[in-house]
């Protein structure tokens, strides 16, 4: 008796103070759970390798990965408010409004690039080294340029 009470109160109450929509949001996380999944969600968005590895699994996988998990929890806080102060690190490339960072995964290094608006890695594979990954980046964005309609300013 006294189990269903509490559990009877605890759903009473959960459905009393639901989270406050966000924009860009489902909620606010009430736990860490919630935050999990919200960074998994991020990260399927950036590499659909995510819909099967657990970003949990990545985080403790190496420093890489759990560097890969910092930034999603940066771009979630931008997302919620669009003005949420993060700059990658001043030393990093910069190319088209995009970052070049060397990365230091257990295969080896490989360099990627990541938005700046949106802190997400560019959807292009890993490249060798920085001038690989340049040519590859203007080439996605010109190619995405020509698509919208030739904005010139995306070809600076």
């Amino acid at each position: 008796m006294f189990l269903k009470r509490q559990k009877r109160q605890r759903e009473e109450s959960s459905s009393k103070d639901e989270s406050p929509k966000l924009p860009g949001a489902e909620r606010i996380p009430r736990h860490l759970g919630d935050v999990w999944q919200l960074l998994q969600t991020l990260a399927r968005e950036e590499d659909p390798k995510f819909a099967e590895k657990s970003v949990v699994e990545h985080f403790n996988s190496c420093a890489e990965g759990a560097r890969d998990v910092e930034r999603w929890l940066h771009a979630y806080l931008r997302r919620l408010n669009p003005s949420y102060p993060y700059e990658f690190p001043a030393h990093f490339q910069r190319h088209r409004g995009h970052v070049l960072a060397a990365r230091n995964w257990p295969e080896g290094v490989t360099w990627d690039a990541f938005d700046e608006r949106t802190l997400l890695r560019a959807p292009l594979p890993p490249a060798a080294n920085a001038t690989a990954l340049t040519a590859a980046l203007d080439h996605h964005l010109d190619e995405a340029a020509d698509h919208r309609g030739g904005d010139p300013s995306a070809k600076q």
